[in-house]
């Protein structure tokens, strides 16, 4: 049955594409676009597990693999797509970090809008009258410029994802006065099983086919709607995953003296707030500690595109990839797997797929940084985007024709 429904799903998605391709750009007022991330999904898993429904996407529309920012972890990723900033512009530069400037810690879903900067995408669609809705994607639960997506939900785990599914088709299946023309939405998995059993287990790989196939249900409805040949749907995630090697683990316990620091936050990345006198001194020391690599974080590389917002610790710490770190006396990790490596490396890349009336069909694009998804989306719903580190070149080379 699950065979049967992805044939039909290429076959409708190609005839209906297809049949538009010569049309003009969609208005704002009559287009929408969904947007899926799946957390943790790296751009590899397709190969090693049954995904008909991502290759029917793949050979309908675009793929690409899709670069995360640096650092690549999940809370400054998902926001770095929905303002089109990198961290250091858009200032939530880790998943835990201390901002000087709100003299405040950020912790993961800590309510608090002043961390948030830039202007997110649902922002930019309601301030020029395009309703939107958000199903857990990061910031939307906060009135970012005082603003919030007119639909979104507060983030609770024990939603299934085909729910989560069930709800994106019930918004599309509103009245057109009170329906979303841009939905984000959300799912935690392969994330979460990739910690616990790594990227490479029987059991990730299990819980990837079973997120395609929620996906291909998902569409198997979607295309029952009136507005089916009017949606561009979107589906990514924010990062990859790599294998932990426990004979590379790094306790900085075994090297400096916790109370030299104001404020440690350990992993991947590790930042690190030392006390005014002590900088030098440490970062002599971690220089010559294995499988790690330390900046002061005005040396961070360019390319990186982070350490001149003063949220970043002033010693960066960068595993080897496959390598963990901790700053706790007699701790080990407990992961399988980990991100937040260099966002260059292989294993670091995600997944991006887009199909609908403005993609380009069966194409397939060199890496693209994930920074582009607002610029993108702008386009799509013909919006005005505010500053954004974006490239429109790079963006256009995704349409059937110049949006």
């Amino acid at each position: 049955m699950y065979r049967f429904l992805t044939v039909i799903l290429i076959g409708l998605f190609s005839i209906i594409y297809l049949s538009i391709a010569g049309c003009t750009a969609h208005s704002k007022k009559e287009h929408y676009v969904v947007v899926l991330s799946m957390d943790g999904f790296r751009s590899d898993y397709p190969l090693h597990a049954h995904t008909p429904t991502l290759d029917s996407l793949a050979r309908v529309g675009v793929k690409a693999a899709f670069r995360p920012s640096f650092p690549s972890v999940t809370f400054p990723n998902h926001y770095s797509m929905a303002t089109g900033l990198h961290p250091d512009h858009h200032g939530l530069v880790s998943n835990f970090f201390y901002a000087p400037d709100l003299d405040s810690i950020y912790l993961l879903g800590k309510p608090n809008p002043d961390f948030f900067g830039g202007e997110p995408i649902w922002n930019t669609a309601e301030k020029q009258g395009v309703r939107t809705a958000s199903f857990y994607w990061v910031g939307s639960e906060y009135p970012i410029q005082g603003r919030q997506p007119s639909v979104w939900k507060p983030f609770d785990k024990n939603v299934p994802f085909s729910d989560r599914a069930d709800s994106v088709i019930a918004w599309l299946q509103l009245p057109e006065k009170v329906r979303p023309h841009l939905i984000m939405w959300y799912m935690e998995e392969p994330d979460a099983i990739g910690h616990k059993v790594g990227p490479d287990a029987a059991e990730t790989l299990s819980t990837v086919e079973e997120l395609d196939r929620i996906l291909g249900d998902f569409f198997a409805k979607a295309r029952k709607l009136k507005i089916f040949n009017k949606i561009d749907f979107i589906v990514l995630s924010d990062h990859g995953m790599a294998t932990i090697h426990p004979e590379n683990f790094v306790n900085l316990s075994d090297y400096l003296p916790r109370d030299s620091f104001e404020y440690v936050f350990d992993g991947v990345p590790t930042l690190l707030y030392p006390k005014p006198t002590y900088t030098d001194s440490a970062y002599a020391i971690l220089k010559r500690v294995p499988h790690i690599t330390v900046w002061k974080k005005n040396e961070i590389p360019e390319k990186y595109v982070y350490g001149k917002n003063p949220r970043v610790g002033d010693l960066f710490i960068q595993p080897d990839v496959g390598t963990y770190v901790l700053f706790r006396p007699g701790a080990r990790s407990t992961l399988a797997a980990t991100h937040g490596y260099d966002n260059y490396a292989p294993e670091m890349e995600a997944i991006f797929y887009a199909a609908g009336p403005s993609f380009k069909q069966n194409v397939e694009l060199p890496v693209m940084a994930n920074v582009n998804l607002y610029l993108m989306i702008a386009r799509l719903l013909n919006l005005q985007p505010a500053p954004n580190d974006g490239d429109s070149a790079v963006v256009s080379t995704l349409f059937r024709k110049e949006k």
